[in-house]
């Protein structure tokens, strides 16, 4: 088992897992339902991170984390109201990936309740992932912080076993 840390952060590739359910760089709304966790922006290494809890999503069926990671990082932007709630789920209700050779990937997610994220690089890497020691359903957010819920998600610094992988790389 790895931490879903060591996946974002390794300067090699990681092995790839099985075939894709749901490719989400060649199936539009393959993320639909899917919650964005986390966001992780990395310039020393030019690489960011989306940290999705995948219980919820409708296209896979297996599996309770993923993490899709750009590499050669062009822009990131996240466009969203603000909210007065401590915690927020924000699920996923459009994606459009675009793969071009010359410029890369570019990935636009829009979410329920309200956010827009956009983020473009060199090429992406996809790992669906299951999280030990989480439950069968994700924790209830309401009127929780999140100290009281992150053992109940995937994150982090939590130990999983890559399920399934996609690529947009060609090597």
């Amino acid at each position: 088992m790895t931490l879903i840390e060591d996946i974002f952060t390794r300067q090699d590739r990681y092995e790839p897992a099985g075939p894709i359910d749901s490719d989400p760089f060649r199936d539009d709304d393959a993320l639909f339902d899917a919650q964005l966790l986390d966001c992780r922006v990395c310039p020393t290494s030019n690489r960011a991170a989306l940290l999705f809890e995948m219980r919820t999503a409708e296209q896979f069926l297996s599996g309770n984390g993923a993490v899709l990671i750009v590499h050669g990082l062009q822009s990131f932007h996240w466009d969203g109201s603000a909210t007065h709630r401590p915690l927020m789920a924000f699920s996923v209700q459009e994606y459009k990936p675009s793969l071009n050779a010359d410029c890369g990937v570019r990935l636009n997610l829009g979410f329920f309740p309200d956010g827009d994220l956009s983020v473009a690089g060199d090429r992406a890497d996809f790992y669906l992932l299951e999280v030990s020691g989480i439950p069968q359903a994700p924790p209830n957010y309401s009127q929780r912080n999140l100290g009281q819920v992150r053992d109940g998600l995937p994150w982090w610094d939590s130990p999983c076993t890559v399920l399934q992988s996609s690529t947009t790389s060609s090597t």
